[in-house]
C-alpha cells in the first residue's frame, strides 16, 4: 500500500468521522447553508491531501460553517458538546440552551502545551467551556483526513484559527488557561487568545485571565506523569501576561512536552468515552421513563463517590492554529 493510498483511507475514515459528529447535532443537519459549508471544506482539504501540499482556502465555506455553529439554535462556540447532545431533544431545550451558553461563556477555559483533558474535564462537571469540547471544535477535534500535520493545509489552519478566534471573542467574566510549566511565547494561547482577551479586558466584557501553572512528576504507581496546579496569576495588562513565568524552551523540555501531551490525549478520550456511556444511559432512562414511567419503582443503594483522576489525559491545539 502506498503513502497516497494509506492517505485516502485516513481521509475517507475522518471524513466518516467528521459527518457522524455533525450528525450527533440534529439542527446542524437541518441547515443548507452549513452542510454545504462542510462539503466544501472537504472537498478544500481532500485537493490538499491529494495535491501533497496547501492549495486555496475556500473561506465561503469556512464562513458557511461558522455561520450554523453561531445559530441561536446552536451557540456551538459557547456550550459543551456532550451537554447539548444529551439534552437537545428534551422540552424546554431552547431556553435551557440560551441559559446554559450565558453561564458556560463566563467561565472560559483555556490550555496551552498539555492538552486539553483537564480543562475538559472541569467544564464537564459544570465549570464552563473549553473550545476542543464545545460544539463547534469536539466536531474537528482530532481530525488531519489524511494530511500529515494540520500545516500540509491552509485551509484547515484557517478553520481552526476561526473556531479559536470566535471562541474566545465571546468569553465573558473570568477565563482560566491551564499551562506546562508558563508561556510559551509561539503558543496559541500567547500569539492569538492572549490579545482577544485583552482586547474584551480592555472593554470590560472579561474580568480578566487567571493563569495557573502546571509542573509535573511521576506517578510512583508507574502510570502516567502527574499534573499539579503550583501557581495562579490573575493578569489584565500586556505587562503582567510578559511578567508570567515561561517555560523552559531546552530540548530536553520539549521531550517532556510531547509525552505529556500524548498521555494528556489518552486522557480525553478516556473523558469522551464516558460522556459517551452517559449519553447512552441518559437515552435509555428517557426512553424508559417514557414507555413505563406510572409503573416503575427504585430501592434505595449505596453509590461509591464519584472520583476524579490525579490527572486528566487528537487534538490540533498541540500542532496547529487550533494549538497552544
Amino acid at each position: 500500500m502506498t503513502v497516497a493510498d494509506r492517505r485516502q483511507i485516513k481521509f475517507a475514515q475522518d471524513k466518516d468521522e467528521l459527518l457522524k459528529r455533525v450528525g450527533g447535532i440534529g439542527v446542524l443537519t437541518t441547515m443548507p447553508d452549513f452542510m454545504s459549508g462542510i462539503h466544501g471544506f472537504l472537498d478544500n482539504i481532500e485537493a490538499d491531501m491529494r495535491a501533497g501540499q496547501p492549495t486555496t482556502v475556500d473561506e465561503g465555506a469556512i464562513d458557511r460553517i461558522i455561520a450554523g455553529f453561531h445559530d441561536p439554535r446552536v451557540q456551538g462556540h459557547r456550550v459543551q458538546y456532550a451537554w447539548y447532545a444529551r439534552q437537545q431533544n428534551k422540552e424546554g431545550f431552547q431556553q435551557a440552551l440560551d441559559r446554559v451558553a450565558a453561564a458556560s461563556a463566563e467561565h472560559g477555559q483555556l490550555w496551552a502545551k498539555m492538552n486539553s483533558a483537564i480543562p475538559t474535564e472541569d467544564a464537564s462537571v459544570g465549570r464552563g467551556v473549553v473550545l476542543e469540547a464545545s460544539v463547534q471544535g469536539r466536531i474537528f477535534d482530532g481530525l488531519l483526513f489524511g494530511l500529515p500535520t494540520w500545516s500540509a493545509s491552509d485551509a484547515l489552519a484557517a478553520l481552526w484559527k476561526r473556531l479559536s478566534t470566535t471562541y474566545v471573542q465571546a468569553l465573558t467574566g473570568t477565563v482560566t488557561a491551564h499551562a506546562l510549566d508558563g508561556t510559551v511565547g509561539s503558543s496559541v494561547l500567547s500569539t492569538l487568545e492572549w490579545p482577544e482577551l485583552r482586547t474584551s479586558i480592555a472593554r470590560g466584557a472579561v474580568d480578566g485571565l487567571v493563569f495557573v501553572v502546571y509542573h509535573s512528576h511521576e506517578d510512583p504507581s508507574g502510570g502516567p506523569a502527574i499534573l499539579e496546579p503550583v501557581e495562579s496569576f490573575h493578569v489584565r495588562t500586556q505587562k503582567e501576561f510578559e511578567d508570567l513565568p515561561p517555560a523552559p524552551s531546552d530540548q530536553a523540555w520539549r521531550d517532556k512536552q510531547r509525552v505529556i501531551d500524548q498521555e494528556q490525549r489518552a486522557a480525553l478520550a478516556d473523558i469522551h468515552s464516558r460522556e459517551e456511556e452517559i449519553r447512552a444511559l441518559d437515552e435509555f432512562v428517557s426512553d424508559l421513563f417514557h414507555r413505563h414511567g406510572r409503573d416503575l419503582r427504585f430501592r434505595e443503594t449505596d453509590t461509591p463517590p464519584n472520583t476524579r483522576s490525579n490527572s486528566a489525559r487528537e487534538s490540533p491545539r498541540s500542532d496547529s492554529p487550533g494549538a497552544a
